[in-house]
C-alpha cells in the first residue's frame, strides 16, 4: 500500500521509505526560508503528476493512439472520432469506484489537447464543421448537456471569438450564439467547465440578428453571476455593452462577482476572458489589454452611486477598490 507526505505530497511504496525521505518542507522549514508560493507550485506539480498518471491508467490505448495520430491531423472525420473517443472515456471512467477521481484526471489531462487537436480542423474548415458538431452534441436536442458539452462549448467560442477579431460580430453564425447562450439553462453545475466556456457568448455582443443583451439579462433571476460572467465579456469586446452592464449592476443579487469583474476589467487580460487553452496572442497580432473609455467609465461611476454601491468606498474610489473581498 502505497504512502504520501503530509507535508510534500510525495508518494512511497513503504512506511520505511516514507520516513526515511528527506522532506524539502522540513528543510524549508530549518532554514528559515519557506515560500508559500514555491510550496503551492510544488503541491500543484504533484498533484497535476498524480492526476496525468491516474488518467494514463484510466485511458484505453486506442485513446491515446489517436490523441497522438490527430496533433498535426486536419482531417475532419479523424477530430469527430476523437471527440466521440474522449467522450466514451469519460462515461467509462465513470463506473470506477474511486469517487470521480478517475473522471475528473481524465477530464483534465486530455481536455486541453483534445481541443486543440480540434480546433486545428476548426481553424482550416470553418464554421461548416463547428456547425457539423454543434449538430451531432446539441444539448437543445437531446434536453440534457454531454461529457463533450464543455469541449463543443470551447471550439464554438473560439471560432466566434477568431470570426469576431476577423470578419466581424455578424460574420458569427446565430446558432452558435444560441448554443452557447442555452447552455446555463441546463445542470451547469454539474457541468461546470461547460457553463465557464459558454460566458464567451458576450462576444458576440452587438450581433444584429440576435438579442444578446436580452439573453444575458435574462439569465440574471436565475444565474446572475454567469450573466455577470458574460456581461464582462461583452464589455471587453465592444464598450458600448456599457449599458448592460449598467442593468446588470441595478437588477443582480450577486453584486460582489459584477462589480469584481469590474475591478479586474483594466490592463492584461486574464485568462478567464477567452475559451481554456487559447493562446489568443499566438494566433493575433494585435494588443489585448483594456481599459475604461471616458464615456464607458461616467456611466459606470454614476450607475454604481446611483445604486448606492460606493458607501463604504472613499470619496475618490477608483475601481479596483470594487475588488471582491472574501
Amino acid at each position: 500500500m502505497p504512502h504520501s507526505c503530509t507535508d510534500c505530497g510525495q508518494r512511497f511504496e513503504t512506511l520505511s521509505a516514507l520516513r526515511l525521505h528527506d522532506c524539502a518542507e522540513d528543510r524549508s522549514a530549518e532554514d528559515g526560508t519557506f515560500d508559500v508560493d514555491d510550496w503551492m507550485s510544488e503541491r500543484g506539480d504533484q498533484r497535476r503528476r498524480e492526476r496525468e498518471s491516474l488518467a494514463i491508467e484510466t485511458v484505453d490505448e486506442t485513446f491515446t493512439d489517436l490523441l497522438e495520430t490527430t496533433r498535426n491531423s486536419r482531417d475532419e472525420t479523424t477530430a469527430v472520432s476523437l471527440l466521440a473517443n474522449y467522450e466514451r472515456e469519460l462515461q467509462q471512467s465513470l463506473d470506477i469506484d474511486d469517487n470521480g477521481d478517475s473522471y475528473r484526471a481524465v477530464f483534465w489531462t486530455y481536455y486541453e489537447p483534445v481541443v486543440e487537436r480540434i480546433d486545428n480542423v476548426c481553424r482550416t474548415a470553418g464554421w461548416p464543421f463547428v456547425t457539423d458538431v454543434i449538430d451531432a452534441y446539441d444539448h437543445r436536442a437531446d434536453n440534457e448537456l454531454s461529457d463533450a458539452t464543455a469541449v463543443v462549448a470551447n471550439l464554438v467560442a473560439r471560432s466566434l471569438i477568431r470570426t469576431r477579431l476577423t470578419d466581424g460580430v455578424d460574420a458569427i453564425p446565430v446558432d452558435a450564439v444560441d448554443f452557447l447562450a442555452s447552455i446555463q439553462a441546463y445542470d451547469t453545475e454539474t457541468f461546470e467547465i461547460a457553463a465557464e466556456e459558454s460566458h464567451h457568448i458576450g462576444w458576440a455582443i452587438g450581433h444584429s440578428e440576435i438579442d444578446v443583451d436580452e439573453r444575458i439579462l435574462s439569465a440574471v433571476p436565475d444565474n446572475d453571476i454567469w450573466a455577470a460572467a458574460a456581461a464582462k465579456r461583452a464589455l471587453y469586446a465592444d464598450q458600448t455593452a456599457v449599458s448592460l452592464y449598467c442593468e446588470l449592476i441595478k437588477t443582480a443579487e450577486e453584486i460582489g462577482f459584477v462589480l469584481d469583474g469590474l475591478a479586474h476589467f483594466e490592463g492584461e487580460p486574464d485568462w478567464s476572458l477567452f475559451p481554456r487553452g487559447w493562446e489568443v496572442t499566438d494566433e493575433f497580432d494585435r494588443e489585448f489589454t483594456a481599459s475604461f473609455e471616458p464615456e464607458t467609465e461616467r456611466k459606470l461611476r454614476e450607475t454604481i452611486s446611483a445604486c448606492g454601491h460606493d458607501s463604504q468606498l472613499p470619496e475618490d474610489w477608483d475601481f479596483e477598490d470594487l475588488e471582491l473581498r472574501w
